[in-house]
């Protein structure tokens, strides 16, 4: 693993810490994160985070949503910038093959 990156343990630690503000569970046990990258070349960090089972049928409620999915991922990108090796988290929201 490359100097300045999150372990595993560390990650998996992050990700219990930090709790949905709708449920109080945590991301971990949520389950929300699929998957994470890391390309070198740029130092990006790239979570793959499931949102698409979350979004509410209720038109109005989408806004909400769409607020508490900013926070759960602002709080993410605090967290893993604060590895020297990491310089910006991107994240996507899609099916692994």
């Amino acid at each position: 693993m490359k100097e300045g990156l999150p372990t595993r343990e560390e990650i998996i630690t992050i990700l219990q810490r930090l709790k949905d503000p709708e449920t109080e569970e945590s991301l971990f046990d949520l389950a929300l994160v699929r998957h994470i990258d890391y390309r070198e070349q740029d130092g990006t960090l790239v979570i793959n985070i499931d949102f698409k089972g979350r979004m509410p049928s209720c038109p109005g409620c989408v806004p909400i949503a769409w607020l508490v999915q900013k926070g759960i991922t602002d709080a993410l990108v605090v967290e893993f910038l604060r590895y020297p090796a990491i310089k910006r988290v991107e994240f996507i929201d899609e099916e692994r093959r």
